[in-house]
C-alpha cells in the first residue's frame, strides 16, 4: 500500500497532465484523508481559498445539483426545465482558474447521491455551468472493512475514478506533526506506542486515531489540571489510550530542559525511561539549527542508537542542510550499520 507521500506524488503527477482526472482516497476513519487532500492542493499551488470541501452527507442531490425550475425558452416559447444554481460550486465555474473540490464521505452515500457524484466527476458540470478546466476533483471515503458506514460504489462511478488506498504509517504522521507544530511530547508518546496511532473500533464512542490525537495535542491546553485534562482526553481518544498518554506525559515532564542540554551536552542528564528519551530526541530535533546541531550531537551520541536515529532522521528532514556538516558525516560513518546515507 502506498505511503501518504507516494499518494500525493501520484495524484499530483496525473492531475498536472490531466486536471480532470478524479481520485478517490480511501482509508480508515480519522486517518488524515482530508489533510492528504490539502497537501495535494498545496503541491499543485492551489491556495486554501480556492479549495471547496463538501461533506456530501450534509446535502441532498437537489442542493448540490441545483433546484429544478420550469421556464420559457426564448425565442421558441418552449417550456423547459433548468436548474437554478446554488452557490456551492459557483466560485469554481469556467473562467475562475485553478481550484480544487473535495467531496468528503463519498463511499458513505446512497445510490442517488452517488449518481450525482458520478455525473459531476464525468461531465464536470452542475447547475447549468461547467467547472473550470483547471479545477481538480478529489473524493474521500472509508473502506467496507472499516465498518464505518461505507457502501459499495456504483460500478460506473468506480470506473470513472482513480483509486488510492491510504494507510498512514507512524513515520508519515510524525513527519506531518513536526511540520505542523504538534506537541513534541505527543509525537514522542506515539513513537513509544505506535499501535495507538490508529486503533479504530466502531463499537467505541471515542477512538485513538490520527485525527483524534492531533486534535487532542493541538486544541487542548496542556496546563489544565491533570484530572480535567484526563477527562477531556478520555472523551477524545478513549479511556485506555488517554490513561497511557497522561501517565507518559507526566513522566516526560521530568526530562532535562533543552537549554541545559545545549549548555552542557557532555554532562547533562540522559534519561533512562524510553518515553523520556523519545521526548528529548524529538524536542531537540524540532528546535535544532546549524548552530545547535553540534551540541545536540554531542548529547544525543550518549543515548542508545535507536534514539540517536530518531533525532538524526527528524533533524535532517527539517533541516536538510545539516547533512553537509562534519558532525553528521562523522556520525553517519560511525553508524553506517543503522544509517543508510540519510533520507
Amino acid at each position: 500500500m502506498p505511503s501518504i507521500t507516494q499518494i500525493i506524488d501520484n495524484v499530483v503527477a496525473v492531475q498536472r497532465k490531466t486536471p480532470g482526472a478524479a481520485f478517490l482516497i480511501s482509508g480508515k476513519p480519522g486517518e488524515g484523508k482530508s489533510d492528504c487532500c490539502y497537501d495535494i492542493a498545496a503541491a499543485q499551488d492551489i491556495p486554501p481559498h480556492r479549495i471547496k470541501r463538501v461533506h456530501l452527507g450534509n446535502y441532498d442531490r437537489v442542493e448540490l445539483g441545483g433546484v429544478p425550475e420550469i421556464t420559457t425558452h426564448e425565442p421558441t416559447g418552449e417550456r423547459i426545465t433548468v436548474f437554478r444554481p446554488t452557490d456551492i460550486f459557483a466560485d469554481f465555474a469556467d473562467g475562475t482558474g485553478k481550484s480544487m473540490v473535495i467531496l468528503e464521505e463519498a463511499a458513505q452515500q446512497d445510490r442517488d447521491m452517488q449518481q450525482f457524484v458520478a455525473q459531476f466527476t464525468l461531465d464536470r458540470e452542475t447547475c447549468n455551468f461547467k467547472l473550470d478546466p483547471e479545477c481538480r476533483i478529489l473524493l474521500t471515503g472509508n473502506r467496507a472493512e472499516d465498518r464505518a458506514g461505507a457502501k459499495p460504489l456504483l460500478s460506473h462511478l468506480n470506473d470513472r475514478l482513480y483509486h488510492q488506498d491510504m494507510e498512514t504509517s507512524l513515520d508519515d504522521w510524525c513527519a506531518w506533526a513536526m511540520d505542523n507544530d504538534v506537541d513534541p511530547l505527543g509525537v514522542a508518546f506515539l513513537r513509544l506506542r505506535p499501535d495507538l496511532l490508529n486503533d479504530f473500533d466502531p463499537n467505541r464512542r471515542s477512538n485513538p486515531t490520527q485525527r483524534s490525537w492531533t486534535k487532542l495535542f493541538t486544541e487542548v491546553p496542556t496546563d489544565m489540571p491533570t484530572a480535567g485534562y484526563l477527562s477531556v482526553a478520555e472523551g477524545k481518544v478513549g479511556e485506555g489510550a488517554a490513561a497511557e498518554w497522561v501517565a507518559a506525559r507526566d513522566m516526560m515532564h521530568k526530562m532535562p530542559s533543552i537549554d541545559s542540554i545545549r549548555l552542557h551536552p557532555d554532562n547533562a542528564e540522559v534519561p533512562t525511561e524510553p518515553a523520556v528519551r523519545f521526548a528529548v530526541a524529538t524536542a531537540l530535533s524540532m528546535t535544532t539549527d546549524p548552530q545547535a546541531f553540534a551540541r545536540d550531537m554531542q548529547y544525543v551520541s550518549r543515548m542508545p542508537k535507536e534514539f540517536q536515529m530518531v533525532y538524526v532522521t527528524d533533524a535532517l528532514r527539517l533541516n536538510p542542510q545539516l547533512q553537509q556538516t562534519k558532525d553528521f558525516i562523522d556520525w553517519a560513518i560511525k553508524n553506517k550499520d543503522i544509517f543508510m546515507g540519510g533520507n
